[in-house]
């Protein structure tokens, strides 16, 4: 089996929030590692209206949150360029779009848009905005600089269908205790009784970097357990 990045508690852990991948249920995993020394990085909250600040810990420390996002596009590399071990989730990126659409839906933010329109627009684009956060360029990297970041720089990639092994993976990695699972942030679905296939398809052609990703990702996961 492959070596992975081993964690070194000397230096900061940079965990990306990629948005709709479970970041919030995780949020409660790093509380649960960190405490004190978690550092969230949320721009545009109520009580923080402008960019995040940075944070200066580093020993036995990680910052959380979301990079290169909304109106402060600040990537995880402009605040932290000697970050050398990063985490994140993942999710199908069809699923992360639907769950998407639902969360805008549950704000109010898209009226009565259905969500086969919603699907429709977004496969006008030609990537997911959702992977901007990473710290490599998904869409114009190789894909030998892709996989020299991924084994180089990321000690744990999880998968959000595969949340609780991920979370049992991670805390392994950083000799953690188990933390308690939470789902948070969910939102309900309506269309379930809609056939999805078409669309499913339709991503897996339109966005195949960020599916051969996301692939990677689960394929390292199902090693690193097995190890």
């Amino acid at each position: 089996m492959q070596d992975y990045l081993t964690y070194s508690p000397d230096q900061l852990l940079v965990s990306i929030h990629i948005p709709k991948c479970g970041g919030t249920s995780f949020t409660r995993c790093l509380e649960s590692y960190f405490n004190d020394r978690l550092h969230l990085h949320y721009p545009d909250e109520p009580d923080n209206p402008g960019p995040p600040e940075k944070t200066a810990l580093t020993e036995n420390a990680c910052v959380h949150g979301h990079f290169f996002h909304h109106r402060w596009p600040i990537g995880a590399l402009d605040y932290y360029p000697d970050a050398r071990q990063f985490i994140t989730l993942l999710r199908d990126p069809f699923e992360m779009t639907l769950s998407g659409y639902y969360f805008q839906r549950r704000l109010g933010d898209l009226g009565d848009v259905p969500v086969t329109r919603y699907l429709d627009e977004q496969l006008q684009s030609h990537r997911l905005l959702n992977f901007l956060g990473l710290p490599f360029d998904l869409w114009k990297s190789t894909s030998a600089e892709i996989q020299q970041w991924l084994s180089q720089r990321f000690l744990f990639i999880g998968i959000t269908e595969r949340f609780e092994e991920s979370v049992q993976l991670l805390s392994r990695k950083l000799n953690r205790p188990m933390p308690a699972i939470t789902v948070e942030n969910a939102s309900p679905r309506t269309d379930d009784d809609l056939d999805m296939s078409a669309y499913r398809q339709a991503f897996q052609q339109r966005y195949s970097r960020e599916y051969a990703l996301y692939h990677y990702a689960n394929q390292r996961l199902t090693q690193e357990l097995e190890g």
